[in-house]
């Protein structure tokens, strides 16, 4: 089993998305925080999705066009998330480790 650890820099980026989907729905807002919790949950257990770039590993939201993007160190057991972004975001906004 794997710890996650959300990034200040990531926490941020979710504050964002939260309050878009609560911004056209408190119930969709609510959905997505529900699936995201789930998303994490999820990780713990299975964190060995492919490498996209760089070193960074990317996990979709399910149900949402929202990416996580995470470095899974296997020594130390983490799995370390260090953007939230939508899916269609430009990749040069993607973070940079």
């Amino acid at each position: 089993m794997f710890e996650i650890i959300v990034s200040d820099e990531s926490l941020q980026d979710l504050d964002d998305v939260v309050d878009f989907y609560s911004n056209i729905s408190l119930e969709l807002g609510t959905r997505f925080i529900t699936n995201f919790d789930e998303c994490l949950l999820e990780l713990e257990n299975i964190p060995f999705f492919q490498i996209r770039y760089d070193e960074i590993r990317i996990r979709q939201v399910r149900k949402f066009p929202i990416l996580l993007h995470y470095i899974l160190s296997e020594k130390d057991k983490t799995a370390t998330v260090y953007g939230i972004r939508f899916a269609k975001s430009n990749p040069d906004n993607y973070p940079k480790i």
